[in-house]
């Protein structure tokens, strides 16, 4: 592995929209980001995690009037709910933003004015078919039969007077970028979003005069800009907050050095991979880099969404089956970048096989064989011992392949090697028998085993973020998880108690 102590990692989840409460494709996003932000620290790299709330736009501002509730608050009480949820998931992110921060609105009023003056931007009337739920235009060759190419809603005929960024002199560019650079992972959705969109591009409407709630332009203050433009800058203007760890030039600039990791939905594609890269080449930074994970599916073969009524309370499952178990579904069994099902069913199929059986199990019974033979206390490994020599050399090709797969962002892939990594120590027990041996065999088996729990506990660390303090506690280690410390030799330590890592759940 290399020294990473000078590098730095920058990774965004999408502000999400808080006209309801988020449900578990939002879960799944943020745990992604998580997932990789406690990946690097553990490599070394200096990291900065964002997340946060878009709360701007038409739907919000018809919610709080149904609610008869002021819409700051109203978004407000909604937001703690998002914070509960990150709590409960054990996310640890470095910054929440709020569209409706002071030091956001002031930013996206700047670079407006900004954008303005680059002739960027100019003032027009706007005739178009309108999403209220996705709040966004579309063009006759986007839809059928007058329905949202997104969520499948009636589409309203919209015209305004607006001012509108001339995305379309990019046309070329952006299709060229697409075709041709990393903008956007996985590589097949690129052609989609091609024929989709890019060949019929046309220049964006980013301000209404129909509605009050948003960020009025200081030109015009009739005029509010549209949610887009206000809300993709949030990945620009979080980095002017007093908590941020990096600079608008240390992220964006040019030959910046910082690596760079934007998460999202494929429904969202569209604006982060068009109209996000178009907006940055405008202001003379660099191109994003973007990973657009898949949809949930249900039981019924249905996107989980929430106009279809059949999303899942993320609160509600932690609650039963416990946030570790949750967040290591999301990683392991949904392939990174396709769309995968979430059922309950597999959920607990998943804690019980993988969880208890192989990973708890094989703690259990480590811990039950010094305690035995040992009197708690790891022996040294003195010998040269073949079995040994043979599953170290399995372990050291699987921990390469794992960080191979966490640098590309194969998520699942990562964690399936981690998976075969238990299974391979799991192996090794049948093969040495540690039950019929005695002496320096005995130690050196019993000594591997600690040694090789702890690495692959380390690398589990990054999803299983409270269940591996288990295994620390055990060991008494009190350092941060570290790929420094991998390969600690743990002769003469005495063990702790410990506790089952995962329990078996009954169907």
């Amino acid at each position: 592995m290399n020294d990473f102590k000078n590098k730095k990692f920058y990774v965004t989840t999408p502000i999400y929209y808080p006209n309801y409460k988020l449900h578990i494709g939002h879960a799944y996003t943020t745990t992604l980001a998580d997932y990789v932000s406690r990946y690097k620290k553990m490599q070394g790299y200096e990291t900065m995690f964002l997340t946060g709330s878009d709360e701007h736009g038409q739907k919000i501002e018809d919610r709080a009037k149904e609610a008869n509730e002021d819409t700051l608050k109203f978004v407000t009480k909604i937001i703690k709910d998002f914070k509960k949820l990150w709590l409960k998931l054990d996310i640890d992110y470095d910054l929440f933003i709020r569209t409706t921060d002071e030091t956001h609105k002031e930013y996206v009023k700047e670079s407006f004015t900004q954008l303005l003056k680059k002739d960027f931007i100019y003032k027009s009337k706007y005739s178009g078919l309108y999403c209220k739920s996705d709040e966004a235009y579309f063009t006759e060759t986007q839809i059928k039969e007058n329905k949202c190419p997104e969520c499948g809603k009636e589409l309203i005929v919209m015209e305004e007077e607006s001012y509108f960024l001339k995305i379309s002199a990019f046309k070329d560019w952006i299709k060229d970028e697409l075709l041709n650079s990393d903008i956007l992972k996985p590589k097949h959705r690129v052609n989609e979003l091609v024929n989709n969109f890019v060949n019929d591009l046309q220049d964006l409407s980013v301000t209404r005069t129909s509605i009050n709630w948003g960020i009025q332009i200081n030109e015009d203050t009739s005029h509010v800009i549209y949610v887009w433009l206000d809300a993709l800058q949030n990945y620009i203007s979080a980095l002017k907050y007093p908590e941020s760890k990096f600079t608008i030039e240390e992220v964006w600039n040019k030959n910046s050095e910082v690596e760079l990791l934007q998460l999202v939905g494929k429904e969202i594609t569209r604006f982060h991979c068009i109209y996000w890269p178009i907006i940055l080449k405008m202001k003379g930074y660099r191109k994003p880099s973007v990973l657009a994970h898949g949809w949930l599916i249900s039981d019924d073969g249905d996107k989980m969404s929430k106009s279809k009524g059949n999303v899942v309370d993320p609160l509600e499952l932690i609650k039963i089956y416990g946030s570790d178990e949750i967040k290591f579904y999301l990683v392991n069994n949904i392939v990174t970048g396709e769309d995968g099902k979430f059922s309950e069913e597999l959920l607990i199929e998943m804690i019980n096989g993988l969880l208890v059986n192989k990973y708890s199990n094989l703690v259990s019974r480590t811990d039950a064989m010094i305690k035995k033979y040992c009197k708690g206390i790891v022996p040294e490994n003195k010998i040269n011992y073949l079995p040994t020599k043979n599953l170290t050399i399995k372990l050291e090709k699987i921990r390469e392949d794992y960080y191979q797969k966490m640098d590309n962002y194969e998520f699942s892939n990562s964690t399936k090697l981690l998976i075969n990594y238990v299974e391979e120590i799991n192996l090794y027990i049948d093969l040495t028998k540690p039950w019929k041996n005695s002496g320096e065999e005995l130690n050196a088996t019993l000594n591997t085993l600690v040694k090789e729990i702890f690495n692959v506990t380390t690398l589990l660390s990054s999803v299983l973020t409270t269940s591996y303090k288990k295994v620390y506690q055990w060991l008494s280690i009190k350092k941060k998880p570290s790929i420094s410390l991998l390969d600690k030799d743990f002769k003469g330590v005495k063990l702790n108690k410990i506790e089952h890592l995962f329990e078996r759940i009954k169907k």
